[in-house]
């Protein structure tokens, strides 16, 4: 990251960006909380298999909004981070990473996953089908990531030059080792990035080839639910990471100076 471009950002961008982020904090954590009752109140919707990555997203996505953010609101409203210390700039770096990317990773396997529960429902059908095809990949979207940035920001040996006028405390060194933070952005951000909307659309088309065959059965009604449920969720996502991820890979390879105001 050039720091020096960072620093020239103007202070009413990062109050625009706080009270904007803000905007949105109170609805959004009222919101998830009202899901995630709901989810929590009823035994016979929790225990269903294609809710299980739901509920995963929007606790995790609970635990970003409600803890992590307000560090970040924290920054954008006065400009330091705080405490001025190396071990929380690497803390808040290790945190802000793991939820954003264990949200994505969350929600690429949501992409993948309704294929199996709409077409190949019968690898779920025993008790080991479905710890080989839902509670392995599920558990593997959660622990990999913080684990892959453990990694990262406390083991791998390099020397941080922290600056807490930055978001973030600025760059981390392991970017610096270009094959290291290649595999980060290529594997951990734009794959899955990719992966959501082009899952989603194949799952579109399929659903929309077989609607004929399923004449609006119970089955076709249930299979309607979970894509709807999956476009409106993976939108949203789409349009965010995927122009973030190409944005990351264009510093990398062309310009590193690309939208440094921005990112």
């Amino acid at each position: 990251m050039n720091e020096t471009a960072v620093l020239l950002e103007p202070t009413f961008v990062r109050h625009l960006k706080f009270y904007l982020f803000i905007s949105i904090e109170c609805p959004s954590i009222s919101t998830a909380i009202y899901v995630l009752y709901r989810f929590f109140r009823s035994y016979e919707i929790r225990s269903r298999l294609n809710n299980h990555s739901i509920i995963a997203l929007l606790f995790t996505s609970c635990i970003a909004i409600t803890t992590e953010l307000p560090i970040t609101l924290r920054f954008l409203k006065t400009g330091n981070v705080q405490p001025k210390s190396k071990g929380f700039c690497l803390f808040w770096i290790w945190y802000n990473f793991s939820l954003q990317s264990i949200n994505l990773f969350l929600m690429a396997w949501l992409s993948i996953e309704r294929h199996i529960l709409i077409f190949h429902s019968n690898l779920i059908q025993t008790s080991v089908g479905k710890i080989k095809w839902h509670y392995i990949p599920l558990s593997f979207s959660m622990i990999y990531i913080p684990l892959f940035y453990f990694f990262c920001i406390f083991i791998y040996s390099c020397e941080n030059s922290f600056n807490y006028s930055l978001l973030l405390c600025g760059s981390i060194c392991y970017n610096d080792l270009f094959w290291l933070a290649s595999y980060d952005w290529i594997i951990n951000i734009f794959i899955p990035a990719i992966i959501i909307p082009f899952a989603s659309i194949i799952l579109l088309i399929r659903v929309l080839m077989q609607k004929k065959r399923m004449k609006r059965t119970v089955t076709w009604k249930t299979t309607r639910k979970m894509t709807i449920q999956l476009m409106s969720i993976s939108s949203v996502y789409s349009i965010f990471w995927v122009l973030y991820g190409l944005a990351i890979l264009i510093r990398l390879y062309f310009i590193p100076t690309f939208l440094d105001i921005i990112i």
